[in-house]
């Protein structure tokens, strides 16, 4: 029913992406010094956002920012040279409610000293497509759980079988055996861990850029995975140089980026197999590898990895990897794939950014 839900709505989103780029666009454009302070705004501001230029001169562009994103954006590095960042964010408009927006921004230098002297942005509201992206993220997320719902149940039908045996155990005897009862207690938290997993995945939540740690991210994944990866004799492995793998990031999409390509490698075995998740640190980025021994992606489909509604499965739609992609983005990082006979290894690329 949900998913009919989203399917439809999506459609409808679809149509008003249509008219949204026939339409002319009202981008504004911002010049402000390196500490914020802006300095001019195009009059295309004031249909936009509801202020007049002059309302805006002189003020700090970053009081405009939501919060939220403000913390993710602030730690990206200016460009260089001829360099144009594009930056994704909120932005309160004059009746207090926030829009999204999309900002190319370059960067003046002095002549001489090669310091940054202005940043000129053009702005462009671009609400409608992230709302359409979110409907997009909650309808695969949904398809995901579905996909895993067999599984899942197998997994805390195992615990339960254990569970009413060893009751039955205990009932026989006359004293109570404590070796039974921890490794209920054990059989107890395993059932806890899977289905906390499953509610967590299905709940709808907004972005919330918070300190994770991507060694717990990927065991969360991989507890998940267990029970799909068991039934095609596929094991899961983690390999991690990282003691401390902390950084800033939405950990619940950063999760389902490692589901959704854990899923994948798994559907890519055709016999039984291995996947490794391998997590090291490459200067300032860290660097989550699936690894795989499936049967690996055909050279000419490579180029096409990531694009909407291109898929090699059966069943498949092509929007989890995009998906993937654009969340990784977000993070102000990237997803490479690498490919051969003997199997296919994704790489996620993340900067480690702190609170």
């Amino acid at each position: 029913m949900l998913l009919s839900t989203l399917e439809s709505k999506l459609k409808n989103l679809g149509k008003l992406n249509d008219k949204i780029w026939v339409e002319p666009a009202m981008d504004f454009i911002c010049k402000r010094t390196p500490e914020g302070l802006i300095k001019y705004v195009s009059p295309a501001v004031v249909s936009m956002l509801g202020y007049q230029p002059s309302e805006l001169v002189g003020r700090l562009y970053t009081l405009f920012v939501h919060a939220e994103d403000y913390k993710r954006i602030s730690g990206i590095a200016v460009p260089e040279g001829e360099e144009v960042c594009c930056l994704t964010y909120r932005i309160k408009r004059k009746d207090g409610v926030y829009i999204w927006v999309s900002s190319q921004i370059s960067v003046v230098r002095h002549p001489e000293t090669e310091e940054p002297f202005e940043f000129i942005s053009m702005t462009s509201d671009v609400s409608a497509k992230v709302k359409a992206e979110h409907f997009m993220l909650e309808y695969e997320k949904l398809n995901v759980v579905g996909q895993l719902a067999a599984g899942i149940a197998h997994e805390i039908k195992n615990p339960l079988t254990s569970l009413k045996g060893f009751i039955q155990l205990m009932k026989a005897g006359k004293e109570l055996n404590h070796s039974y009862l921890s490794i209920m207690e054990e059989e107890i938290k395993r059932m806890e861990a899977v289905s906390k997993e499953l509610m967590m995945m299905a709940k709808p939540h907004k972005s919330d850029f918070k300190t994770f740690d991507i060694n717990e991210l990927a065991d969360h994944a991989i507890t998940l995975l267990m029970a799909e990866a068991a039934k095609k004799c596929v094991e899961i492995s983690k390999r991690s140089t990282l003691k401390d793998g902390k950084f800033l990031c939405d950990g619940n999409k950063i999760k389902q980026v490692l589901i959704n390509l854990l899923m994948n490698a798994i559907d890519a075995m055709d016999l039984p197999g291995e996947i490794t998740v391998a997590i090291s640190e490459s200067g300032k980025d860290l660097r989550v590898s699936i690894i795989d021994t499936g049967k690996g992606i055909p050279a000419e489909d490579l180029d096409k990895i990531g694009k909407p509604f291109f898929t090699t499965k059966e069943n498949g739609n092509g929007l989890g990897l995009m998906i993937c992609h654009k969340i990784v983005e977000e993070h102000g990082g990237k997803i490479t794939v690498n490919s051969g006979k003997k199997g296919t290894t994704f790489t996620i690329h993340l900067p480690v950014k702190e609170e």
